[in-house]
């Protein structure tokens, strides 16, 4: 989980260390069909730090982002916090502390917004 969280923070080097990780894989290979794979891997996450390096200087990516998350951040801080913890703590049931349920796109929508920060990690750790 720490690991995760910290490649959130520079996720540039830990793209060059997995490249160097590649690399070592390339050099280790016995068979054929090992060098070819490794090399596609290393080729891959080449190709990833090349995006990311790509897309770092850009402001208007980094608000796009930021914009796209914006809406589903606020409707779930809105249920956890106010509906769940504080209108229990206040005693409050019914109406006050109440949100409008989302339609079934609209939680698509949130559930793609959560699942590009959160779960595309988790797949590309199961697929290696």
């Amino acid at each position: 989980m720490w690991g995760f969280l910290l490649g959130l923070i520079d996720p540039v080097s830990r793209i060059v260390g997995k490249i160097a990780d590649a690399k070592v894989e390339l050099a280790k290979a016995e068979t054929d069909a090992a060098r070819i794979a490794a090399q596609e891997r290393v080729d891959t996450l080449v190709a990833r730090r090349d995006v990311l390096v790509a897309e770092s200087g850009s402001r208007i990516n980094a608000f796009m982002r930021a914009g796209f998350a914006f809406g589903p951040l606020v409707y779930l801080t809105k249920i956890f916090v106010f509906d769940k913890v504080l209108g229990s703590f206040l005693g409050y049931t019914h109406n006050v502390f109440e949100t409008d349920p989302l339609d079934g796109n609209l939680w698509k929508v949130v559930v793609a917004a959560i699942g590009f920060y959160f779960i595309y990690e988790g797949f590309a750790r199961a697929r290696r």
